[in-house]
């Protein structure tokens, strides 16, 4: 149901667990930030979106909350003992979440704003694809 994450063109070397967490993290609220978007939409932009015939919202808002407990476990799961790293705010339950991603950007330096780019456009396709499946599903 949903792809491992891939720190798609991330800038810094994942050479330690820590520097993966830190990527994992940022892949996590970029992904978050992506599915809040999608939440604004309504079912006749969804469906344009998505390219469907029709939209059944149930499944889609059903896809969305199992997609918001995995990104919460993954980011808790890279958040162990971070301390000071990037992207390591406490989260406790999606709604923290949800909050963190609204406000995320991963604009730290020009390398993270490009990874920030790819990253979500990468995110929202998959997103889609997830979604489009919730739809077209007997």
């Amino acid at each position: 149901m949903f792809v491992d994450l891939q720190r798609t063109g991330w800038p810094d070397a994942l050479s330690s667990q820590a520097r993966i967490d830190t990527a994992s993290r940022a892949e996590v609220l970029m992904f978050a930030k992506v599915l809040l978007a999608s939440e604004t939409l309504d079912a006749g932009a969804l469906q344009r979106q998505l390219d469907v015939p029709h939209v059944r919202l149930k499944s889609i808002r059903q896809v969305r909350a199992g997609l918001w407990e995995r990104l919460l476990g993954i980011y808790r799961n890279a958040s162990q003992d971070c301390g000071e790293q990037l992207f390591c705010a406490r989260v406790r339950s999606v709604a923290d979440l949800r909050q963190l991603a609204a406000a995320f950007t991963g604009d730290i330096s020009p390398a993270h704003a490009q990874w920030a780019s790819k990253s979500q456009g990468v995110h929202e396709q998959e997103l889609n694809a997830q979604l489009r499946v919730a739809v077209l599903r007997p």
